[in-house]
């Protein structure tokens, strides 16, 4: 497992600099430079995006420990999000909670808006671009990601979960 520590001394040195240059761009000690490599402290939280872009790598880089990244783990669990759509008129309201992993299948064969019409709804649910929702949960976007109301008062509404 890599440290800060290491990858600041790591960075530095592909770089060609020397502590004292580092210290001097991040306006901070020369001992303060060797106390992070020497994982004696951390620099300043705001000091991050400097180093980061001191070295020309992402602060993710940065940070990086070795290790598999968290994200894998939510792109794993992506087939089981909720694509949750609620859609009223007035008169009726018409929920419907459909896994995400359905909403691609019916994309691929053009067959989502057809499944999905419910006792005239089909206006309504035809302003929900799936492909961009599919996208946004690809992305791990959670929460409400769509709302339109039209003008005869009609809510559609689209919620990742």
């Amino acid at each position: 497992m890599k440290t800060l520590g290491q990858n600041i001394a790591y960075y530095r040195k592909e770089k060609g600099l020397t502590q004292e240059k580092l210290a001097e761009i991040c306006d901070v000690s020369p001992q303060a430079v060797s106390k992070w490599e020497n994982e004696l402290a951390c620099p300043d939280i705001m000091l991050l995006k400097k180093l980061s872009r001191t070295f020309g790598i992402s602060v993710d880089e940065l940070l990086d420990d070795g290790e598999e990244p968290i994200a894998r783990l939510a792109e794993n669990q992506e087939k089981g999000k909720l694509l949750k759509i609620c859609a009223e008129d007035g008169e009726d309201t018409v929920k419907l909670n459909l896994p995400v992993a359905l909403i691609e299948l019916l994309l691929k064969s053009d067959a989502l808006h057809n499944a999905i019409t419910v006792k005239g709804k089909q206006d309504i649910l035809s302003a929900i671009d799936f492909n961009k929702a599919i996208e946004l949960v690809s992305l791990g976007v959670m929460g409400k990601i769509i709302e339109v109301r039209s003008k005869d008062g009609s809510l559609v509404e689209v919620w990742i979960e």
